[in-house]
């Protein structure tokens, strides 16, 4: 109860707010109805994944979420304002009552800030964009994240995939590509700065209650930065290619063992930010190993698409490639020998993400806008032997990686569902309480197909396929190979007039994992404006 009566509190005065900013303006509104019926041990996997955090692994959930937004130009048209609210209540959610969204944008030109929770999906993922769903008057109104979820046929980003609830910011940014002056647009970039924090502490500690072999995290600092550069001049040259690199970082904190009191707190100072910003070792006011490595929790990912246009279709190929720390940052890495020398050597990127994305831009089979195929390994992970140079063993070994899972902090997850690629499945799927991740080493297989009918009134549909192998974790390996097939059948029907839509969902998964789960959601939105 005192969480919702903080929560309804913080909605009143946003809505006063957004009252007295928005006299004769126009305000967005946007209710939706969410509910899922499954039977299984879970909800199927992609009635779960990628939802901005918003879905549960429960058989049976709900939700109603109610959000306001308002935009607008200064009279300098160079300058514009943006805030939103979005709060959802639910049952067999993480909690009953949130704030799923919470923000302001300030803008100049093609420069934003950005400050609170915004949904945010992955960096060039070859999003799988349907034709005329830009341009239709409930899209146009809905949130983006909720679009790009009719849109998105992959898994997910590797590092960040909007598979997890927002995270609380301040993110300075060049959200959409803007041209580099005197190139004629044929080089184009964008990027961000951010820094915040992990509000998910509480969650945590719940989920652990009983599991005093596992750890938990509470106010964990947050940091990311990305670059992306585009060549190519799609009316003057049939190639372009997009390429860039996006980093994270967990540091600061408190780490507590279940039942064995505060293991330790580390530091969050001024120097650890910049730590974060540039990857250096820890001080020595953090564990041997931080001082050994890398202070904090760093990961990131790499990223290359490259698109040829023609007239009836485009073809994206595109590719990410995973790290943590320096480990598979690039093709190669500092080895030493039994005798402590160091040496150079070729490390070739085994683990990889793969697709290729096929948009259909002509009007033969309109009704199919794109087929896509994705290959995903985690598999290699560096190596299964690690060790760091010592007066009695001299020799490096790389390896042991052990992704989204971390040697102080509990992992890369938020309100207990993973960061990144989903097909890593999340802790919350973990039955005894533990906040890491059972299975980070799989092999998988995806297939996608999406389309829409019509155009003031539109039927969109999506249809995908994921068959995955897990082996577990180097450290902890499943005694024999877990397997999982997930399928999905999204139908979406938009409506202008009235501005709702309404989606039908059915989903199946097989595994000797998560079980045998067959479900379907049904979901109904409103938009307007006031």
């Amino acid at each position: 109860m005192c969480i919702g009566n903080r929560l309804l509190y913080v909605v009143v005065f946003f809505l006063l707010a957004l009252n007295s900013f928005s006299q004769r303006q126009s305000v967005t509104y946007f209710t939706q109805f969410n509910t899922v019926f499954s039977s299984g041990d879970y909800a199927p996997f992609w009635l779960t994944a990628n939802r901005q955090g918003i879905s549960s692994v429960s058989e049976n959930s709900g939700y109603a979420r109610f959000g306001l937004s308002v935009a607008k130009p200064f009279s300098n048209k160079d300058y514009k304002w943006a805030v939103a609210a979005d709060a959802v209540a639910g049952y067999n959610q993480e909690s009953a009552v949130r704030l799923q969204q919470l923000y302001a944008d300030l803008s100049w030109r093609w420069l934003n800030l950005s400050l609170g929770k915004k949904e945010r999906v992955g960096e060039l993922s070859g999003r799988s964009v349907i034709a005329g769903l830009a341009e239709n008057e409930v899209a146009a109104l809905m949130p983006q994240s909720q679009i790009n979820g009719l849109q998105e046929l992959g898994t997910g980003g590797l590092a960040y995939s909007g598979n997890s609830a927002p995270i609380p910011q301040l993110r300075l940014e060049v959200p959409q590509y803007v041209s580099i002056p005197r190139t004629a647009g044929w080089l184009q970039v964008k990027g961000h700065l951010a820094y915040g924090f992990f509000a998910d502490g509480g969650f945590q500690e719940n989920f652990t209650q009983g599991n005093i072999y596992t750890r938990y995290a509470k106010n964990v600092l947050y940091h990311s930065k990305a670059m992306f550069i585009k060549v190519g001049k799609p009316q003057k040259f049939p190639l372009s290619f997009e390429g860039g690199l996006e980093m994270y970082t967990q540091f600061g904190g408190d780490v507590y063992m279940q039942g064995r009191g505060k293991v330790i707190s580390m530091p969050k100072g001024p120097k650890e930010y910049l730590k974060a910003f540039i990857p250096l070792s820890g001080g020595d006011d953090t564990p041997d190993t931080e001082q050994t490595n890398i202070s904090g929790n760093q990961l990131g990912n790499w990223h290359l698409a490259v698109t040829l246009h023609t007239s009836p279709v485009d073809f994206t190929l595109y590719g990410q490639h995973y790290f943590e720390d320096f480990s598979q940052l690039f093709f190669f890495e500092y080895q030493s020998d039994r005798d402590g020398d160091r040496n150079l050597i070729y490390y070739p990127w085994k683990d990889i993400l793969l697709g290729i994305n096929v948009n259909n831009k002509s009007s033969v089979m309109s009704f199919i806008s794109n087929v896509r195929y994705e290959y995903l390994s985690t598999y290699n992970q560096s190596g299964a032997g690690y060790n760091d140079p010592g007066p009695y063993f001299k020799e490096q070994m790389d390896g042991l990686d052990n992704y989204y899972n971390h040697g102080i902090y509990s992992g890369w997850h938020n309100y207990g569902m993973g960061v990144g690629n989903p097909l890593v499945l999340s802790p919350v799927y973990n039955k005894n309480g533990s906040m890491f991740f059972a299975g980070n080493r799989l092999k998988a297989h995806n297939v996608g197909v999406n389309g829409a009918f019509g155009s003031k009134t539109m039927l969109v549909y999506k249809l995908q396929y994921t068959y995955s192998e897990n082996w577990g974790t180097y450290i902890n390996p499943f005694a024999s190979k877990r397997y999982t097939t997930s399928l999905l059948a999204d139908i979406s029907l938009l409506r202008g007039k009235g501005g709702w839509a309404a989606t039908l969902s059915v989903a199946y998964d097989k595994s000797n994992w998560i079980g045998e789960n067959v479900g379907f959601m049904l979901s109904f939105s409103k938009v307007g404006i006031f």
